[in-house]
């Protein structure tokens, strides 16, 4: 593991430690507030909480399409992964090492180019020969 490694996953682990700690100063703050207003009651007093109806059978779900449920843990899980492949280095693979006809390397496909470029460059001045190298248009192709 390199130093890049470690304090990606020190970083990690604090910013879990961070979003844990504000959560639970956030319950606690709500659970004195709770506690709070019971002791305000008149004594005698019940609360009743209210009623939670439930849908009936064959209630249409998400805006009316039952199966879009499954789009959100999808995506959850999508983005889960996406972030633990940012947190741990990966990045796109696009014009990285390996790919493109130029080998390896992240200039593959503009060595591949530029070596193209010249071998094209130096056929055409060899179809010229000696005598034709002023003139211009394209070279006598008989």
């Amino acid at each position: 593991m390199n130093g890049r490694t470690i304090l990606n996953l020190v970083l990690g682990a604090l910013i879990v430690l961070v979003l844990a700690g504000i959560g639970i100063g956030i319950y606690n703050a709500g659970v004195s507030q709770g506690i709070s207003q019971a002791a305000t009651l008149p004594e005698g007093t019940t609360v009743v909480a209210p009623v939670g109806y439930g849908y009936g059978y064959g209630h249409p779900g998400f805006f009316g399409f039952g199966f879009l449920w499954i789009l959100f843990p999808i995506f959850f899980f999508l983005l889960l992964f996406g972030l633990a492949r940012a947190a741990f280095g990966g990045g796109r693979r696009w014009g990285g090492s390996g790919w493109g006809p130029g080998g390896h390397g992240p200039n593959g496909w503009h060595e591949e180019r530029e070596r193209r470029m010249a071998e094209y460059h130096q056929r055409l001045h060899d179809q010229q020969g000696g005598g034709d190298a002023g003139r211009s248009g394209p070279p006598n192709q008989s």
